[in-house]
């Protein structure tokens, strides 16, 4: 069933001489559907079966016996197209020959079928017809479908309505719509296609309700702004004062909410006609909002990432009588402008904004006035340029993360007294909030920079008694064990790093699994416990398997002991190759829910089986184990690599996925396990990877690695900082890269995967050309651009590679480097064979100044 057989020979070889990283989840192509491979081909998750029993059931849920669950087995899914009677059609699909692909089909469905078959086939022909622009011939073959019966029969009353509504058949398609049972996942989309269809027949507000139900629901930005859009120039098409000011509702929702203001321009123009046909009276209150109503419009703006706009809303909110004094309302508006302020860039503005906006948050809770916490000594608040809140009015109920932005605002721009000052007032007024510890993390930090070394270790030092649940705790010790071993004092670096280790045994987070060992083993061996510091090490080895101190751990091991460190990998690779044969078993693969998305996977069908499996809580990460599993093999077998993707990674924060990611993260890639991290390490647009990499003289591992940081294999994703496609290019660097080259560089051609792919890849050659010596120096330098790298280098060129990574000042990119070099080692070791990778040779020493100075003084 879930059965990853051992992988020895090759495999084993390279793990055994590997320093690799690893750290966050991630996607599958694995099993792309037919139409895909070529493109998106990558290893199979398993080695292939052997024949089942002929009297194994079909598909890839086995029933279990009697009082046991049932088990999914994913060797047994298969694609409808993958079918060897549609092999024609399989192929007219791979070039996009949508109609010459319905043909075939349909003489396939000419030949005699089981009922299963013939329902499966005709439903993949209702998806045809529709890709070759024939809705009312999809409708038809949807409604043969569904006729037919079957887990999918529902789904297809669903899109025949979808596509009546659409080719103006009304009456039909609200026929159709009111066969579609009520307990699958797609009826809450009827609301949609629903409303359509009454709008069409006159039955405005009928439509309206309609509507409004779909639009109060949280849908993404790319369903819900075409429906509001639609919804609002009906509207308009019924004209009454009242349908004119909910269309300017609706058209500022779009404006407002949208991200990046998507769909504004023609939200702007629903908006002014709408205006337009109101009388004066009714149409003031939407033209001169209240404080209220301006606030909540900052806020949108921002969630949407519309900074500028949100910035010159937030000149009015605090331009308002309501704002000049201590209160709730002016708390939040300071403090959105001051959001708007850093985001824009402007951190010096925003560092003064929020000083501003703490007088108006009023003063403390009495409850907590009184509290006390080691402070910032000789740092006060008025020296530090923090004026304290009025002795009267109730304080804001957003004053403590106020407080807290504030801080962070101030450490932007390098005014530590500033920062540690407000750090410090929200530990003292608020001590038992859940910023309080980041507070004090972030405010020692602030006093190092203001060069208070004894105020930052006491501090740090008191932090486990003063915040003893504190999710912060582990990083203010080894931040004080950092500081002590940047300085060369390893000794003083062993307490932090033992009473971190003996309070939190076991970080599971990817930045930090394996670190305090990895630190404190290496502290013992500087300090002449070399016993103790190996044995720290191999138990990083052991118990972090492919994380990022794992890898530093080996290469330490190595250099003083390094039949140590063999023995140590050989002793993890064995003990996970001989891991006992187990299924995935679960009652939910018993459920209708789970039984459509099987199907709909089958049939390439990913956004829809998608929303089943949310059925049975793999959205809410309440699934149990075994079903976030089997989704994502669902979705990546469907083709879905960002929906699979998430699966696995956005659910780290949630118990069930905690011991989701146990289950193989805590494994190494051999045995059972190794078809685990294939999952999660994918090789999609493999052909083009490997062509564009020679052609850049780049490591193809290198490529997949950023592809998989950037994008999450989404060939279209754009971010907000307006970066597109798989490797997250800006035009200004794409038309760079792109005239010697003669490609394209507009944000259309940077979501197509060739373009994108070869212009990244020429990128990160050129990258790689600024570090001839250090090439995993162009993995910051893709995050930060290439001065950043040369500039932290020249600041710190003795200091050695692992310690220098810590100290990357930008957290983005200090993170992004570790999660990179993670990627890069795991794509090196399960696709490069045998041959070593830059990442298994991981440089000790930083710069490389500082590795000749090393090499002359070996002996």
């Amino acid at each position: 069933m879930f059965r990853l057989d051992a992988r020895s020979g090759a495999a084993a070889l390279v793990l055994a001489t590997t320093l690799a990283l690893t750290a966050s989840l991630g996607a599958s192509c694995a099993g792309a559907p037919a139409a895909q491979r070529g493109a998106t081909a990558c290893p199979p998750l398993c080695p292939q079966p052997a024949a089942s029993p002929s009297a194994a059931p079909p598909g890839p849920v086995v029933p279990g016996t009697p009082g046991e669950a049932p088990a999914f087995d994913p060797e047994r899914l298969t694609l409808v197209l993958d079918d060897p009677r549609l092999a024609q059609v399989q192929k007219l699909v791979e070039q996009e020959a949508y109609a010459g692909a319905a043909a075939a089909m349909a003489q396939a469905l000419s030949a005699p079928l089981s009922p299963a078959d013939a329902a499966a086939f005709r439903y993949q022909l209702g998806r045809l017809r529709a890709l070759a622009g024939d809705p009312l011939g999809a409708a038809k073959e949807y409604d043969a479908a569904a006729a037919a019966g079957g887990p999918l029969a529902d789904h297809a009353r669903f899109a025949a309505a979808d596509l009546l509504a659409r080719a103006g058949q009304p009456d039909a398609a609200l026929e159709r719509a009111r066969a579609v049972a009520s307990d699958v996942a797609i009826a809450d989309e009827l609301d949609r296609v629903v409303a359509g269809a009454l709008a069409d027949k006159g039955d405005i507000e009928g439509a309206a309700a309609r509507w409004r139900a779909y639009l109060s629901r949280s849908l993404p930005a790319s369903t819900w702004v075409p429906e509001a859009l639609r919804f609002a120039r009906a509207l308009l098409r019924h004209p009454s004062e009242e349908h004119a000011e909910e269309a300017v509702r609706v058209a500022r929702r779009v404006i407002d909410e949208a991200p990046g203001g998507a769909g504004a321009g023609e939200a702007k123009e629903i908006q002014d006609q709408a205006l337009s046909t109101l009388p004066f009276a009714q149409r003031k209150p939407f033209l001169d909002l209240g404080p209220a109503d301006l606030l909540a419009r900052a806020r949108a703006l921002l969630a949407s990432r519309q900074d500028k706009e949100a910035l010159a809303v937030t000149d009015a909110l605090i331009a308002l009588p309501e704002a000049q004094a201590p209160s709730a309302f002016a708390c939040d508006a300071f403090a959105a402008r001051g959001e708007a302020l850093g985001r824009l860039r402007r951190r010096a503005e925003a560092a003064d904004l929020f000083g501003t906006a703490i007088e108006r948050c009023g003063p403390a809770a009495p409850a907590a006035a009184g509290a006390s916490a080691p402070t910032a000594a000789g740092v006060t608040p008025a020296a530090a340029g923090v004026t304290p809140a009025p002795a009267s009015g109730p304080p804001a109920p957003r004053r403590p993360e106020t407080l807290y932005n504030a801080g962070r605002a101030s450490l932007r721009v390098d005014r530590h007294a500033e920062a540690a000052a407000r750090f410090a007032l929200l530990e003292k007024e608020y001590p038992d909030h859940r910023l309080a510890d980041d507070a004090r993390y972030l405010g020692a930090r602030a006093l190092l920079g203001l060069g208070d070394q004894a105020q930052f270790v006491q501090l740090l030092t008191a932090m486990p008694d003063d915040y003893p649940s504190g999710d912060m705790v582990a990083d203010g010790l080894f931040e004080l064990a950092l500081f002590e071993m940047e300085r060369g004092d390893w000794a003083g670096a062993v307490r932090p790093l033992e009473r971190a280790l003996e309070r939190f045994p076991h970080e599971r987070a990817y930045h930090a699994a394996g670190r305090l060992p990895y630190y404190l083993g290496r502290a013992h061996i500087e300090t002449g416990s070399p016993d103790k510091g190996k044995a720290l090490l191999e138990q990083v080895i052991r118990d972090y398997p492919l994380s990022f101190y794992m890898a530093l751990s080996h290469a330490r091991l190595a250099d003083v002991d390094p039949a140590a460190a063999q023995r140590a990998l050989s002793a993890a690779l064995e003990r996970d190759a001989s891991a006992p044969y187990t299924e995935l078993r679960s009652p939910l693969f018993a459920q209708p829910a789970f039984t459509r998305a099987v199907e709909l996977a089958r049939q390439g069908e990913a956004r829809l089986a998608r929303r089943e499996l949310d059925l049975l809580g793999v959205g809410g990460k309440t699934a149990p184990r075994e079903v976030m599993w089997a989704s994502a093999f669902l979705l990546a077998r469907a083709g879905a690599l960002p929906q699979s993707y998430s699966i696995l990674r956005t659910a780290m924060a949630a118990p069930t996925a905690v011991e989701l990611a146990g289950e193989w993260v805590d494994h190494y890639p051999v045995g059972r396990w190794r078809g685990a991290w294939e999952l999660a390490f994918p090789r999609p647009f493999v052909d083009v990877v490997t062509a564009e990499t020679k052609r850049s003289g780049i490591p193809e591992a290198l490529a997949y690695a950023i592809m998989r940081e950037e994008s999450a294999f989404d060939p279209r994703v754009a971010s907000p900082a307006q970066a597109f496609g798989l490797m997250q290019l800006i035009v200004p660097t794409a038309k760079r890269v792109a005239k010697p080259l003669g490609l394209p560089w507009s944000a259309d051609a940077l979501k197509r995967p060739e373009v994108n792919i070869a212009l990244g890849c020429r990128y990160l050659s050129e990258l790689r050309g600024q570090f001839s010596d250090n090439p995993l120096l162009a993995i910051p330098a893709y995050n930060a651009g290439g001065g950043a790298p040369k500039r932290w280098i020249a600041e710190r060129p003795s200091q050695s590679f692992d310690l220098w990574v810590e100290r990357i000042p930008y957290e983005e990119t200090r993170l992004y480097t570790k999660r990179v070099m993670t990627s890069l080692a795991v794509y090196e070791l399960l696709y490069a064979g045998a041959q070593p990778g830059e990442a298994l040779r991981t440089p000790l020493p930083a710069s490389p100044a500082a590795r000749s100075a090393v090499a002359n003084a070996a002996p």
